[in-house]
């Protein structure tokens, strides 16, 4: 039984449409790094992979990808950002969360040029601090990114 709870709550996560992916393309379409910033993971160095133009694979901490997502955006404009409203496939065997997956395009500010690329979010439950219960019977599930990949289109 515990077994099967587990699974269909897990079921029920990828499923629904989660509030993360709203918050990712609010983010994105508004080139705001602040609002970025504020679902990152706080607790460890998020791997960070964007092919060219962007050229970047790195291990960043919040702050540091903040600073990195402030540059791009100043140089580069959101001209479309479409997130997937529900979770695709957890990221591995005993792993808690699931991939957001979007699709990106923006123009570099000096050049012109535009490029589109499918960008997949890592993220995954945080932990929850010690606080009553909602009105519903449980806390509510708070997603946060830990890791970004993106490919060229």
């Amino acid at each position: 039984m515990f077994a099967f709870h587990n699974f269909a709550s897990l079921l029920l996560l990828f499923s629904l449409p989660v509030p993360i992916a709203s918050q990712v393309e609010t983010a994105f379409l508004q080139n705001s790094p602040q609002l970025l910033r504020r679902i990152l993971a706080s607790g460890s160095a998020i791997p960070v992979s964007l092919p060219e133009p962007l050229s970047l694979t790195d291990q960043l901490s919040p702050d540091q990808a903040f600073l990195v997502f402030k540059q791009i955006f100043s140089v580069y404009k959101t001209t479309e950002f479409t997130a997937d409203p529900g979770l695709s496939s957890p990221p591995g065997p005993g792993r808690a969360g699931g991939v957001l997956k979007a699709r990106w395009s923006f123009r570099n500010e000096r050049t012109g040029h535009q490029y589109p690329f499918r960008v997949y979010f890592f993220v995954v439950p945080e932990s929850p601090a010690p606080s009553p219960p909602s009105k519903a019977g449980g806390r509510p599930i708070v997603l946060r990114i830990v890791e970004v990949r993106a490919e060229r289109l």
